[in-house]
């Protein structure tokens, strides 16, 4: 599976969240977030954006460390985190991890969620400090792993999440619709020590705290 690594420009993650990070196919800093990468010694590959959070130091960082450097205006269409996530799918990744994505101005923050649960070619895991979160489409099943009383979350996002199926969790579903705006998924908890989500169409952030 190959792997794109994305750098927001929120606050900085805890370093334990960093786990398989380093052997990234493609780290990509959306701007601001090269702090990230410069903070806790990453390689980055790519610094994209219109720069105007990334402080000349980090951009001299990131040249010296041979990262190619994409700058775009600032009088622009999309966030630096949406030119992030395009650059990762022209090349094709199976998976993007997010860090970064909180903190900082909060329609930032509530941008920074929207674009990375649009539908992608690749499976999008976003995490931080508080917690974990997979976007899971239509068609797709994804497999958690924890330990039995371990909190799972199943929030709808964009439109109502239809034929929900799940598996190893306490409160099961069985082809369910979860409305849009819905909190009934919310606080479910694992059963077993290996859960499943499915559903038939919609998008469910699968949060992990």
């Amino acid at each position: 599976m190959s792997v794109a690594v994305v750098l927001i420009g929120g606050d900085i993650p805890d370093r334990r969240l960093l786990d398989g990070v380093e052997d990234a196919d493609v780290v990509i800093a959306a701007d601001g977030g090269v702090r990230i990468a410069r903070s806790h010694g990453l390689p980055v590959h790519v610094l994209i954006g219109d720069l105007d959070s990334a402080s000349e130091g980090d951009q001299a960082w990131a040249k010296a460390e041979g990262a190619e450097v994409i700058a775009f205006p600032a009088d622009k269409d999309a966030t630096d985190l949406e030119l992030a996530i395009e650059y990762a799918n022209s090349v094709g990744v199976d998976q993007i991890i997010a860090l970064g994505v909180d903190g900082g101005r909060l329609d930032h923050e509530l941008g920074n969620w929207a674009v990375l649960s649009v539908a992608c070619s690749a499976q999008v895991e976003i995490r931080a400090d508080r917690g974990v979160a997979t976007v899971v489409h239509g068609g797709q099943t994804f497999e958690c792993l924890g330990e039995i009383g371990d909190v799972v979350s199943l929030l709808p996002t964009g439109g109502d999440a239809e034929g929900v199926t799940t598996t190893g969790l306490k409160w099961p579903l069985e082809n369910e619709t979860l409305p849009n705006g819905s909190t009934r998924g919310v606080s479910n908890e694992m059963a077993e020590a290996a859960a499943s989500v499915t559903l038939r169409s919609g998008t469910l952030l699968v949060v992990r705290p």
